[in-house]
């Protein structure tokens, strides 16, 4: 048996960078002074009053690791069920000079288009061929309390 069979298909794979974090949030806000991201609004499920709904605003905030030069990123939104994609995006340019450092994307979502519950997930296309990570929502019904289906139904007229 040869000790290294494999191993030229293993070296001939494009090195994909570490993926250090994929979070959906509602904005992702960047301090001028600080350079710190901050996200507000994480979410990993989405309750949602009728179905299809629509969603929006979300952002996703991507930390990369372990690339340099110039790539590109896309995404990809799916329906797990069928894995079906429901939106596609364009290939977006990213550069990086040092492997070492850390490299943070932020960005701005498309309205998520819910068709119904379930759980759907964002994939991260590095160079328009590898699925380097997802992150996964999960749209719910909203369920209402009877106090607040009382106040959707507004006013009622008294029958005599």
């Amino acid at each position: 048996m040869d000790p290294f069979e494999g191993r030229n298909s293993f070296m001939a794979r494009p090195l994909l960078p570490l993926v250090q974090a994929i979070i959906l949030c509602d904005r992702v806000y960047k301090d001028d002074e600080t350079r710190k991201c901050v996200l507000a609004g994480t979410f990993n499920q989405i309750p949602l009053a009728e179905f299809p709904c629509e969603y929006q605003p979300a952002s996703l905030y991507l930390n990369l690791s372990d690339f340099s030069g110039q790539h590109t990123v896309s995404f990809r939104f799916k329906r797990l069920a069928d894995d079906s994609i429901l939106e596609e995006s364009p290939e977006f340019p990213i550069e990086h000079s040092d492997r070492r450092e850390h490299h943070e994307c932020i960005f701005e979502l498309p309205p998520m288009e819910f068709p119904e519950p379930g759980r759907y997930t964002w994939e991260v296309v590095f160079n328009g061929t590898e699925v380097i990570g997802t992150a996964d929502v999960e749209a719910v019904l909203l369920e209402l309390s009877s106090h607040e289906e009382e106040l959707n139904e507004g006013p009622q007229e008294e029958q005599n």
